[in-house]
């Protein structure tokens, strides 16, 4: 039988916090968070430019994409599907996460003997990387392209200095300067066809990094 929505509710929250808490949004080979405080902005004395930038972001990971902004991409009933929103303190992380239309359904064929399991849940997790020098986000990015290829196979144009999506973990990364961006959407029943809308939600977020 399908779960009140009072458990499922619960079992939302719990699960949410879990997924972030053991690196949903950064997979046990990717690149981390650096959560080190930030360090002195320095003058480069070749170049004259700073060599070192603060993170805008670390603090504020559901701002980059609002919850209006999320509301009206996917056209959520708030109320009707739960939606919500969670956070993780310095590490521009967001997870925001609201029910299928058909959730009972799934749920119920998920309690029936020898079902495959099926999420009942949609999951839209966005994460600022901070590397503190173009150098560096640069080597970041470029080992996921050259060491992770198999995972991240699809180069992206358009988004913001370089881009890559991975249909097998339903991730886009995107190049900012010293910042990666990390967008993971679990929302479209065929994994790749998740990367229409993870890039419109890469649009929002780089519109407020300029």
């Amino acid at each position: 039988m399908p779960y009140p929505e009072s458990v499922v509710t619960a079992r939302l929250a719990v699960g949410a916090l879990l997924s972030a808490l053991l690196g949903f949004a950064c997979g046990p080979n990717e690149p981390e968070q650096n959560t080190e405080p930030p360090a002195p902005m320095t003058i480069d004395p070749a170049t004259g430019a700073p060599s070192q930038v603060a993170n805008p972001w670390k603090n504020a990971g559901c701002e980059l994409v609002t919850d209006a902004e999320v509301i009206r991409l996917f056209g959520i009933d708030a109320k009707k599907y739960a939606f919500n929103a969670k956070t993780l303190p310095d590490r521009g992380f967001c997870l925001r996460y609201w029910m299928k239309p058909d959730w009972k359904e799934i749920e119920s064929a998920n309690e029936k003997p020898g079902a495959t399991y099926r999420e009942f849940k949609n999951t839209l997790v966005t994460q600022v990387l901070d590397y503190r020098r173009d150098l560096v986000a640069r080597q970041q990015f470029d080992l996921l392209r050259n060491e992770q290829r198999s995972t991240y196979e699809e180069d992206v144009t358009g988004l913001g200095e370089d881009a890559l999506w991975s249909t097998s973990t339903t991730s886009l990364v995107i190049k900012k300067g010293h910042l990666l961006v990390k967008i993971t959407l679990d929302y479209t029943v065929s994994p790749h066809d998740n990367l229409p809308l993870t890039k419109k939600v890469a649009e929002l977020a780089l519109k407020k990094m300029r």
